[in-house]
Parts: C-alpha cells; sequence; structure tokens
C-alpha cells in the first residue's frame, strides 16, 4: 500500500507542471480578454511576456529530469524540489515580463517626448507618448496626451478611438463607448477600422453590463470579417446570448 501510495504521488508531480503551465497560459488568455482587444490597454504586455512565458516553459520541461531521478531512486525529496523551482521559474518569468514592459514603454515615452520638444506640431508624437503611458496604466496621463494630440493632429479619428482604449483601461465605459462610436462615425468607408470599433465598443459595453449592445457590436464586427477572440463570444454565451462561431 505504501509503494501504490508513493507511485500515485509520482504520477501527480508529474502531472502538476503541465497543469500549471496550462494554467499560466490560460490565465494569460483570460486577463487579455478582460482588458479587452488588441487596441485596448494591457494587451501588448502579454504578447510580448509569452516570450518569457515560454522560455520558463522550457525550463520547467527541464526540470523534469530530477521527477525521473525520483522515480529511480524511489524518493519524494527531488519531487518537492521539482515542483517549487517550477513554481519560482513561472513567477520568476512572469516578474520578467512586467520589469520588462515597464522599461520598454518608459523608453517609448522618452523617445516620443523628445521627437515632440524637438518638432511641437507633430501630433505622432504626441499620440506615441499617450500610447506608452496607457500601456503602463497611467490612464490620466494618456488621456491629457490624447486631448492636447487632438488639438494638433489633422486625422482625429484615430486618436478619439485610442483615448476611449484609455477611457476603457480607466473603466470610464460610458466615455469609451462615446469615443468608440465618434470615431467610426468619422470614417464609415474604412471597413477595417470600423470593423476595430465595433470590436472595442463590444468589449466596452460588457464591461459596463451593457450585454445586449455588446452582443449586437459582435455581430456586427463579425459580419465585417473581424475575428472576435474565442473566449470573448465564451463570455457572452456566458450571459444567455446564442453566437455563431
Amino acid at each position: 500500500m505504501k509503494t501504490f501510495s508513493k507511485w500515485v504521488l509520482y504520477v501527480i508531480f508529474l502531472i502538476l507542471p503541465l497543469m500549471l503551465l496550462r494554467f499560466v497560459s490560460f490565465i494569460s488568455n483570460q486577463m487579455r480578454w478582460e482588458i479587452g482587444s488588441p487596441t485596448m490597454p494591457g494587451y501588448n504586455w502579454f504578447r510580448w511576456s509569452h516570450a518569457y512565458l515560454i522560455l520558463g516553459s522550457l525550463f520547467c520541461l527541464a526540470l523534469y529530469a530530477p521527477t525521473i531521478f525520483a522515480i529511480v531512486k524511489k524518493s519524494l525529496k527531488p519531487l518537492l524540489i521539482t515542483t517549487g523551482l517550477i513554481v519560482l521559474l513561472v513567477i520568476g518569468s512572469i516578474a520578467l515580463a512586467i520589469v520588462g514592459r515597464n522599461s520598454y514603454y518608459d523608453q517609448q515615452a522618452k523617445n516620443a517626448e523628445k521627437t515632440f520638444a524637438e518638432n511641437p506640431k507633430d501630433s505622432m508624437a504626441l499620440e506615441r507618448m499617450a500610447t506608452a503611458y496607457s500601456e503602463k496604466g497611467d490612464y490620466a496621463k494618456a488621456i491629457e496626451l490624447f486631448n492636447k494630440a487632438l488639438e494638433i493632429t489633422k486625422d482625429p479619428a484615430y486618436v478619439i478611438h485610442d483615448r476611449g482604449s484609455a477611457y476603457a483601461g480607466a473603466q470610464s465605459y460610458d466615455l469609451a463607448i462615446a469615443d468608440f462610436t465618434k470615431a467610426m462615425e468619422m470614417k464609415p468607408d474604412q471597413k477595417d477600422f470600423v470593423a476595430q470599433c465595433y470590436n472595442d465598443r463590444e468589449v466596452a459595453y460588457f464591461k459596463f453590463g451593457k450585454y445586449q449592445e455588446s452582443y449586437n457590436d459582435v455581430m456586427k464586427a463579425m459580419e465585417m470579417g473581424y475575428r472576435v477572440h474565442p473566449g470573448f463570444i465564451t463570455a457572452l454565451e456566458g450571459k444567455g446570448f446564442k453566437v455563431s462561431r
């Protein structure tokens, strides 16, 4: 009986690393879609951090060696060490991604600020600076910069759209919805842009608790060929809506 119990533990510890990695992947996707779509704040961090998660995963796979050794030696100690190292590597990978992300957008903001200082009429520099602050989570600063960009830009639709993303990040969903709506109305002939606006507005509606409006926007985005993330479709289905995939 004692031997059987040990083998059960061996199997559990063999499966645990894979379960942990799957959990990290699931959380990454869920959080990305909790935040929103590829144009909404936070998305780039998850896309960018995947490299670190993959690197951590490779290390985790390498750590199976002590597990095999544990089975051969019939000892649980290496299994416990292996599990601890795997947990530390996954946490370390995510922490490294956060640090790298902040450093990256800090540099982006500095570069844009320098460009704008050299040319105060460069609205694109202001937009890049605003986007960097938005990605860092400083939505108030981002919105302030987007407002300044609107004063000098010759193509306000994209700035308004991106300001809507910042409003969404700041959980001001009513303002985000208004910006996405205004942006798409300014460029009705640009199908891809309008579809993107529908996609972003659907997330804001969902967060705002307006599920019917969110569903309507999902259907419009899909009709225009936009690929809506399956996780968001699942979220709508959880509210009782039937979405054709």
